[in-house]
């Protein structure tokens, strides 16, 4: 080979790696594009979560606050109903029992047993 054609070779090559390298580059740009939006999604995901979590955190207060008032509301109702009970015990003197509440019960349980 002369040197002539040693050299067009080199040329040739030189050419060829430079295009390889600015695919390179190319690539590389696109690929770091690809990073900076998925980041961009992943930090919205990431307010989304915590936001989620703050409103979660809110809902489960307010839900023992209701229960809390619920069973607030359950001694009240029932101790009405025991006052009631109790008024109407004094006032009339005995519970009377309804006979055909105590014959069908008897009836149930004789059922349920069978």
């Amino acid at each position: 080979m002369s040197d002539k054609d040693l050299v067009q070779e080199l040329k040739a090559t030189i050419s060829d790696l430079a295009k390889d390298k600015d695919d390179m580059a190319n690539t590389i740009k696109t690929k770091e594009s690809r990073i900076k939006q998925t980041l961009i999604k992943l930090e919205h995901a990431t307010g989304d979560v915590k936001t989620c979590g703050h409103k979660i955190a809110d809902q489960d207060k307010k839900i023992k606050d209701l229960e809390e008032k619920l069973k607030d509301k359950n001694k009240i109702v029932k101790k009405e109903i025991d006052e009631e009970i109790e008024k109407y015990i004094t006032t009339n003197g005995t519970i009377e029992n309804d006979d055909s509440t105590t014959q069908k019960t008897e009836e149930v349980n004789k059922d349920e047993n069978e």
